[in-house]
């Protein structure tokens, strides 16, 4: 019993520190008088962003990327944007009023769903709150269809008085809550709204999903699962990678070339992830697994491949 409290007491005192990529840097003081409930961090940090495939239709935000387009706005620049202090850069440029007054959302930076749970990552553990991203996938993205599993990021939270992880989409506002006409709680998400990647492998392996009914694009089953693996255990070690990084395994992942030790490999992963959050001892595996494997890391001199979408151009 006294070890377990050891491990838990290691693993919050991880997540309360910020990482080279959650850290506001030198717009630190913006973080100082933020709300301390989820639920109103979360609208904060709604009130910062525009999610990339959302301004395909003017109808959600009132604008659409081509009309940010047209005022000058490079949005392939945006969307690759991977620090909290780099997001924070930008919005200050276009409005240096406080995070808490409200923006017209073209006053907003264009980002995807890890964007958002990056933010909130940062919010929180400015407030000493562990807190971490995760890597995974959504059902809730098509509520009529149940076995679609959507690519997706989202943050875990250590709440203190249920003595749990607790995960939260930050992500899902009111305009998008009325699209998907969901009456989800996304502060306080059910196990099965949201699936890990080590949860997403059990999925497919037991075959509650079909192959192609799980990922993003063009890109699903095997292949989308094994990489999820390798970016959740980036996550879990507080490197909070985009959503299309590649090093190391990845690489082997994409070009389906995966040796008898890769897979074991991936195997491991899948192992320290299962009930990560109930068993301390496994986020010390995790960081072992990670820290030992020059396939697992991310590269000290790695620089993230530029995604570009041609709907930006």
């Amino acid at each position: 019993m006294l070890r377990q409290i050891v491990q838990r007491h290691d693993e919050l005192d991880f997540y309360r520190q910020q990482s080279n990529i959650s850290s506001a840097g030198r717009f630190n003081p913006l973080f100082d008088n933020l709300p301390t409930s989820i639920a109103d961090l979360c609208k904060v940090v709604q009130n910062l962003l525009l999610h990339q495939f959302w301004i395909q239709d003017e109808k959600n935000y009132g604008i659409t990327a081509r009309s940010l387009l047209n005022t000058g706005r490079n949005l392939n620049s945006e969307i690759n944007l991977r620090s909290a202090e780099e997001m924070l850069e930008f919005l200050i440029r276009i409005n240096d009023q406080p995070l808490t007054a409200s923006r017209e959302p073209q006053e907003r930076v264009v980002g995807n769903c890890r964007d958002y749970a990056l933010l909130l990552v940062s919010m929180l553990r400015h407030q000493g709150v562990p807190a971490r991203m995760r890597s995974g996938v959504a059902r809730y993205f098509y509520p009529k269809e149940r076995e679609m599993l959507e690519d997706h990021f989202i943050c875990e939270f250590w709440n203190d008085v249920e003595d749990r992880w607790q995960r939260v989409d930050p992500q899902v506002d009111d305009v998008q809550r009325g699209v998907l006409k969901t009456t989800l709680d996304m502060t306080g998400l059910p196990n099965s709204q949201f699936l890990d990647a080590g949860e997403s492998y059990y999925e497919l392996k037991s075959e509650k999903v079909k192959p192609e009914r799980i990922g993003i694009f063009e890109f699903r089953g095997w292949q989308y699962v094994h990489y999820k693996l390798v970016s959740d255990l980036a996550c879990i070690n507080s490197v909070e990678v985009l959503p299309w990084e590649s090093w190391g395994i990845i690489d082997r992942i994409d070009n389906s070339n995966l040796s008898e030790d890769d897979e074991n490999l991936l195997e491991e992963i899948t192992r320290v992830l299962a009930e990560l959050r109930d068993h301390p001892d496994h986020f010390r595996q995790a960081r072992e697994l990670y820290s030992k494997n020059p396939d697992l890391r991310v590269p000290r001199d790695y620089e993230p491949f530029h995604f570009e979408l041609p709907l930006f151009e």
